[in-house]
């Protein structure tokens, strides 16, 4: 390698670690103090949930059946999933994409799809690390710049 390469790789991870740490530094100067999971199962948003307190709102769509929120207080939410159709791994039996909310932070704990990556993505409270599960038609985005008032939709849902 010449010298000009080794300087143009340098320049390039300095611009990239410079522009990660500015994402981070304006995510952390826009943040409200409140962080949500939004939840969304084939492009359509069917859950939203506290981070802090595991309240949630659970959408009008036509997959309001296939959520389960009764153990949210534990801060387990069960999900719809393309690809996952068996009961979770634990002893309830319950269908779904079983996502956690622990110590501020979502992740996913069980789903079914081909080699289960899904379930190897780090807990995140993160806008810029949303949970990605493309077998199962599942996204998790993270708002940190809405306040509780924006928590409560504002529009009448059917």
């Amino acid at each position: 390698m010449k010298k000009n390469d080794l300087i143009f790789i340098g320049a390039t991870l300095l611009f990239g670690l410079l522009a990660l740490f500015g994402l981070r530094l304006s995510e952390r100067l826009l943040a409200t103090g409140n962080t949500f999971a939004q939840v969304y199962y084939k492009d359509e948003l069917i859950l939203m949930i506290d981070l802090d307190t595991r309240s949630y709102t659970l959408y009008e769509t036509a997959y309001k059946d296939l959520v389960n929120v009764d153990y949210a207080s534990e801060g387990t939410f069960y999900v719809p999933g393309t690809t996952t159709i068996e009961p979770a791994n634990d002893d309830r039996g319950i269908p779904g994409v079983k996502l956690l909310v622990s110590d501020g932070k979502i992740s996913v704990v069980y789903q079914e799809s081909p080699k289960d990556l899904c379930e190897y993505q780090a807990p995140t409270d993160s806008a810029l690390s949303p949970l990605v599960c493309l077998p199962n038609e599942l996204v998790v985005t993270i708002k940190t710049d809405m306040t509780t008032d924006d928590f409560v939709p504002d529009v009448v849902m059917d």
